[in-house]
């Protein structure tokens, strides 16, 4: 992933060319800060930065680590796939207990469109 990263503009600089060594940078510590960690020290939480504001995360133990609108366990796959089939979006946030603004997010980021 952080390769892929490395060859668009913003991830210039991340790989070393010449010798391909990592390069930590402030982009890669800033995503860092989006993983939670268990009492085990390993990871158990991501949380997805491109719906912000909206929180949606994915947690390996619930959804099968599907991405959910924290607090409410909705799919962020269940509320594109009713603005999809053309519902409004204001029923769609009553029946998944989730803001207009987390269905706007779930159009713009799966739907690449605005609810």
């Amino acid at each position: 992933m952080l390769w892929d990263f490395s060859r668009t503009a913003a991830g210039a600089g991340l790989i070393e060319g010449h010798t391909g060594q990592a390069v930590i940078r402030e982009i890669v510590r800033d995503y860092i800060k989006y993983v939670g960690f268990g009492a085990d020290g390993l990871p158990n939480l991501l949380t997805l930065k491109p719906f912000e504001p909206s929180k949606v995360v994915i947690d390996p133990y619930r959804w099968s680590g599907q991405p959910v609108f924290e607090g409410t366990g909705a799919k962020v796959a269940n509320v594109a796939a009713m603005l999809k089939a053309g519902e409004d979006p204001v029923i769609v946030a009553e029946e998944h207990g989730v803001g207009l603004d987390d269905v706007r997010a779930a159009a713009r980021i799966l739907l690449g469109s605005a609810a």
